[in-house]
């Protein structure tokens, strides 16, 4: 999987050369309502790195409650289940990702990822055009 860092471009325009760069945040809402974005793919990605939403939660810097809350809406709202979850026991307890999260974090970071290329390119392109224009 790629990086979900946000990518800047820095281009000097005109006698003053300010540095100008482009940004893009991407988020998933139903009926208006925000249900995923880098705050989830965060937590998600703990979960798949630690097995343990209590791990995940701690690297998010996000509450367990809160995490739990964020797990549970997530699978209100999009009708499938996130995490498989297995309790103590000889083996001890843990949590893994579903097969549906696993492919809604896949699909969200390639999404996120061609969207900043596509910003990229046309800032770069912008920024061409404008310095012809000052």
């Amino acid at each position: 999987m790629r990086s979900t860092k946000s990518r800047r471009i820095k281009r000097s325009i005109g006698p003053a050369k300010n540095n100008i760069s482009v940004r893009v945040k991407l988020w998933l809402e139903i009926s208006g309502e925000p249900f995923f974005g880098k705050g989830r793919v965060q937590l998600l990605k703990g979960i798949d790195q630690y097995g343990s939403i209590n791990k995940a939660a701690k690297a998010a810097k996000i509450p367990y409650r809160r995490a739990w809350s964020y797990l549970h809406m997530m699978e209100n709202r999009l009708g499938i289940k996130m995490m498989n979850t297995q309790v103590g026991g000889a083996n001890g307890g843990g949590t893994q990702l579903s097969k549906e999260a696993k492919e809604l974090l896949c699909r969200y970071e390639q999404i996120s990822s061609h969207l900043e290329g596509f910003v990229e390119k046309e800032f770069a392109d912008f920024l061409w055009t404008m310095r012809y224009a000052i």
